[in-house]
């Protein structure tokens, strides 16, 4: 049923994230608070050394605070689970950091030095990923480490997608309704969407307070940067569809990646100042990039891309 509305996207995907079981993660969050309260690791006080590193534009050594404060926190939580302690690599909350981020920076990279010194504008961007991959996994397990705690939107978030599950779980059982049954199948269909479309929004609010970290913008202006680049060579088509990456990229860290995008669109609706020129702009786009049957004139270009610009503002990331 799922299928029906919002295809193999985002949705499906974060329903087949891993679980890890209530009692566990409420036993590593209460080591984190009481790893706080007892000063055994700081986080708040690591975080907010990565912050201003980051205000003074010292990236490099913010990745390494913010790798150190992590491997802290990941040595003192494996000596209390013990043979548990692969459930540290899992998603506690799946629409915070997925399994793929979480082991991107549980392990070391052997180019993690070469991160460090940022030799290019790409070294930048994977670091400043890897920071704000290591806040949100952090922030996952209960930790001090974002401007404005999530705490309540992250617990609102996890009864969510638990009452999303169950409602998928109800409409497999349902698969194989007789004619009779058509009524309640519409009727399980109608909530499975109510429900997904206020999860999608949650989401929203999540990354509203996610992008307000400074590792976020930064990251997100270095990417705006190469669009910046192509519209003042003159090529501003190019430019357009490096725009709409870069808008994906901003739905993926929200939790929104995958499936079709016009119907992410339409789900956050209200979000956007001007979502019919944004559906416009994507829904070229999208089809001059599937079938290569058009082209995009330059002042379709510099429109789109201010129309991508706009949007990336209203979900909180100002990059002109």
């Amino acid at each position: 049923m799922e299928d029906l509305f919002f295809g193999d996207g985002w949705l499906a995907d974060l329903l087949k994230q891993a679980r890890v079981p209530d009692a566990l993660k409420a036993k590593v969050r209460k080591k984190v608070q009481s790893l706080a309260h007892d000063g055994e690791v700081n986080c708040e006080r690591d975080w907010a050394e990565v912050d201003a590193l980051l205000s003074r534009g010292e990236a490099g050594k913010a990745l390494e605070k913010a790798m150190a404060s992590l491997d802290g926190t990941v040595e003192a939580l494996s000596e209390l689970l013990g043979e548990e302690r692969a459930a540290l690599e899992k998603p506690f909350s799946p629409f915070m950091v997925r399994s793929h981020e979480i082991r991107k920076i549980m392990h070391k990279r052997e180019d993690l030095q070469e991160l460090v010194r940022y030799d290019d504008d790409l070294d930048a961007v994977i670091g400043l990923e890897m920071i704000n991959d290591a806040r949100r996994l952090l922030a996952s397990w209960g930790a001090g480490v974002w401007r404005e705690e999530p705490f309540e939107l992250i617990r609102r978030l996890e009864q969510d997608l638990e009452d999303l599950r169950r409602s998928q779980a109800l409409s497999h059982d349902s698969e194989s309704y007789v004619e009779e049954d058509m009524e309640k199948e519409i009727e399980l269909a109608d909530r499975f969407a109510t429900m997904a479309t206020r999860f999608a929004r949650d989401l929203m609010d999540l990354h509203l307070l996610n992008a307000a970290n400074p590792e976020v913008r930064l990251r997100f202006n270095l990417l705006w940067g190469t669009v910046r680049r192509m519209v003042e060579d003159g090529d501003s088509g190019a430019a357009a569809f490096e725009a709409l990456q870069v808008f994906e990229e901003a739905m993926g860290l929200a939790g929104l990646g995958g499936g079709e995008l016009l119907q992410r669109v339409d789900l956050l609706y209200d979000v956007f100042g001007d979502a019919e020129g944004l559906r416009r702009a994507a829904d070229h786009l999208v089809s001059v990039s599937r079938d290569g049957e058009d082209r995009i004139r330059p002042e379709d270009g510099r429109m789109y891309v201010e129309t991508m610009e706009a949007a990336l503002e209203d979900i909180g990331l100002q990059v002109g």
